[in-house]
C-alpha cells in the first residue's frame, strides 16, 4: 500500500505538529496534505485522505464514516484569539444584523450561531464572504467572523471604530466548558483494513505535537518573515491552545453538539467512537 495520506491544517494553530512532522522526523512514512480546514473537511469526506484534522462539527455530520483518533484535538478553555467576531456595534445589538462568515471553516459558523442564539437571543442573517476589513467587508455586513491566522492578525491590529469578541471566551462564558474546535479522524474502512497504519498515524500526530511543543521557540522562529507575528505573539497564542482530548474535552464537545442539534445544525448528537490503536 502507498503511504497513509494525512491532512494537516495550514494555520499557526497546528505549528507544533508542523514542526514535529518537518523537523522531528514524524512525517516520515506519510503523505502530508496541508490545506485550510474547510478544504481538509471536503477531502476527508471525499475519501481523498485516510486521516486528517477536521472541524469538530464535521465528525457529527459524518460519524458513520469516521473514527476519532484518541488523545488529540485542537481545543481551548476560554479565549484563543483566532476565532474573532469584528462588529460595527456591540454583540448584544446584533439581533437583526447581517454577519459575514469565512468560507475557511465549519465549526466556527455553528459556534457563533449557538452563542448568538443562546446568549444574546439573536438570529441574524448569515452569508459567506471572501472577508477582509481592508476590502470593505463591513460595508456590506454589520459584523464579520474571522478564523485562523486572519483572526489572529485582526486581534493584534484593531480598529478603534469596531467591537471585537473572542468567540472562545464567549463560549466559556455561556457554558463554563472548554471548546473542541478540531479533531483528528480516520476513515472507518481504512482503520479496519490497515490497523498498523492507525498506530503509525497516532504516533506521528501525538509524538509530533509533543516534539513541537517541546521545541516551541524554535518552531515559532521558523515562521518569522512568513507570517505577520512576532515570536512572542506566536508562543503566547499556542499557549492558549490545548491539544489533548480527555473526558473534560468530551463534555465540552458533546455540549456543543447538543446545542447545535437544538438549533438544527446537526441531525443527531453522535456517540464519540474512537479508532483502536494497536500498540
Amino acid at each position: 500500500m502507498k503511504e497513509p495520506r494525512l491532512g494537516h491544517i495550514n494555520f499557526i494553530n497546528c505549528l507544533p505538529l508542523t514542526y514535529g512532522l518537518t523537523h522531528g522526523g514524524f512525517g516520515q512514512g506519510l503523505t502530508v496534505e496541508r490545506n485550510i480546514p474547510a478544504r481538509l473537511n471536503e477531502q476527508m469526506i471525499a475519501g481523498l485522505l485516510d486521516a486528517s484534522s477536521v472541524s469538530s462539527i464535521v465528525y457529527a455530520r459524518n460519524c458513520e464514516r469516521l473514527l476519532i483518533l484518541p488523545d488529540v484535538s485542537i481545543s481551548a478553555n476560554g479565549a484563543l484569539e483566532s476565532i474573532l467576531l469584528v462588529a460595527k456595534r456591540p454583540i448584544d445589538q446584533l439581533k437583526d444584523a447581517r454577519i459575514a462568515l469565512t468560507a475557511k471553516s465549519a465549526t466556527s459558523h455553528c459556534l457563533l450561531k449557538i452563542i448568538l442564539h443562546n446568549a444574546y437571543k439573536a438570529s441574524p442573517e448569515y452569508f459567506i464572504s471572501g472577508i477582509s476589513l481592508e476590502a470593505g467587508v463591513l460595508e456590506e455586513a454589520d459584523a464579520v467572523l474571522f478564523i485562523g491566522d486572519e483572526a489572529l492578525y485582526n486581534y493584534h491590529n484593531r480598529h478603534d471604530e469596531y467591537y471585537y469578541y473572542d468567540i472562545g471566551a464567549e463560549w466559556k462564558k455561556l457554558t463554563g466548558l472548554r471548546m473542541v474546535y478540531a479533531l483528528w479522524v480516520i476513515d472507518r474502512r481504512f482503520a479496519a483494513d490497515y490497523p498498523n497504519h492507525v498506530h503509525t498515524l497516532y504516533e506521528s500526530v501525538t509524538r509530533g505535537f509533543a516534539y513541537g511543543l517541546k521545541h516551541l521557540n524554535d518552531a515559532a522562529a521558523t515562521q518569522i518573515g512568513k507570517v505577520p507575528f512576532t515570536t512572542q505573539q506566536i508562543t503566547h497564542y499556542i499557549g492558549l491552545l490545548n491539544y489533548q482530548f480527555t473526558p473534560a474535552h468530551w463534555q465540552g464537545l458533546l455540549t456543543f453538539y447538543q446545542l447545535g442539534h437544538e438549533l438544527g445544525l446537526i441531525e443527531d448528537v453522535p456517540d464519540l467512537e474512537f479508532a483502536e490503536v494497536v500498540k
